[in-house]
């Protein structure tokens, strides 16, 4: 066994603070699976004073992100900290001082993933990114993995919890869209300033994510010109008129191929389901995905597309991704008897 495999952690909010929690509560599955222990070495924080879980190791908190990138007791970073501009210069650096990424960071991402990605090749490390789109759902992974020999033909998605609270909140209790968003607030579903998610900008910004895993393995057109459309402007009136003849509004993301790997359509918006949808049952602040390929047909994942755990369980898949070597095949020494 090595000495372990060390993390810096850049943000310790929400998810940062799962993280850790998830690490230590499932610390002796991780060594067992990856043959080595998970070490949390430095944790980098905007206020080092701000009181925080009991579960965070105050001794490894700085403030200082850039010492955490290029520090050469790290083997790998875990980006949680979110927006644009410190992450925009963290990752590159971590990449360049040869370090494995794992960033939940979807704004970035999408605008400069084909980049970033590029930069880990040109490094030999990893960038992985399964939490930046929808959670806890496998839809990268699914993406990436299953679909070599099918050629994805449609995508389409409810991937903002916040959106889908707030429609099934209207669909089913008549509320108002104001009524809803401020529950979804109360509740901490949807942020003190929504509008990333309500404008449809959160939505598009993991279309685009998704559009890069969809041409992992054939020659897809990706090019995202859309304007996308939220929810602020649905009213009960609408809500309720589907809901009448048995429909529900959903704020969706779809896009669709033609054979030859053209884009023909993509969107960002709410869009009105039948019950036979697929999507149509998927309630709440839970997310769900289906992909179309040419071989297999449509296809659906589905589960928490947010929260503190579900997100910090798609970090450590993606850290046993990059660690785990062993072939994947049933336990040998578990009993199976059918």
């Amino acid at each position: 066994m090595s000495d372990g495999i060390r993390v810096g952690l850049l943000g310790c909010g929400v998810v940062g603070t799962g993280v850790v929690e998830v690490l230590a509560k499932y610390r002796e599955r991780v060594v067992k699976r990856l043959g080595q222990p998970v070490e949390i070495h430095q944790i980098a924080v905007r206020d080092i004073q701000k009181e925080r879980a009991h579960a965070v190791p105050k001794e490894k908190l700085c403030d200082d992100w850039a010492s955490v990138c290029t520090s050469p007791e790290v083997d790998v970073v875990i980006e949680v900290m979110g927006g644009t501009t410190h992450a925009g210069d963290a990752i590159p650096l971590a990449l360049q001082h040869g370090k494995h990424v794992i960033t939940a960071n979807k704004e970035l991402l999408a605008a400069l993933g084909p980049d970033l990605f590029r930069l880990a090749e040109q490094n030999g490390v990893r960038l992985e990114c399964e939490a930046s789109v929808l959670g806890g759902i496998p839809a990268l992974h699914t993406l990436g993995s299953y679909f070599r020999v099918n050629r994805v033909l449609r995508l389409r998605g409810i991937v903002n919890g916040t959106c889908n609270y707030i429609l099934t909140k209207m669909h089913q209790s008549g509320t108002e869209f104001s009524a809803a968003l401020a529950e979804a607030q109360a509740l901490g579903y949807a942020e003190p300033n929504p509008s990333n998610d309500i404008e449809g900008l959160d939505a598009y910004f993991k279309l685009k994510i998704l559009l890069q895993y969809a041409a992992a393995y054939a020659p897809l057109q990706t090019t995202c010109r859309v304007q996308p459309k939220g929810i602020s402007q649905v009213t009960q009136e609408e809500v309720a008129a589907a809901a009448q003849v048995g429909n529900k509004v959903k704020h969706l993301v779809q896009a669709q191929w033609d054979g030859s790997g053209r884009l023909r359509q993509v969107s960002v918006g709410p869009e009105v389901l039948t019950p036979g949808d697929m999507l149509y049952p998927v309630d709440g602040v839970q997310n769900a995905l289906t992909i179309t390929g040419d071989i297999v047909g449509e296809i659906l994942v589905a589960g928490p597309g947010a929260g503190a755990f579900p997100t910090a369980s798609a970090i450590l898949e993606d850290l046993a991704k990059i660690y785990d070597h062993q072939a994947l095949w049933l336990n040998r020494e578990a009993a199976v008897d059918f």
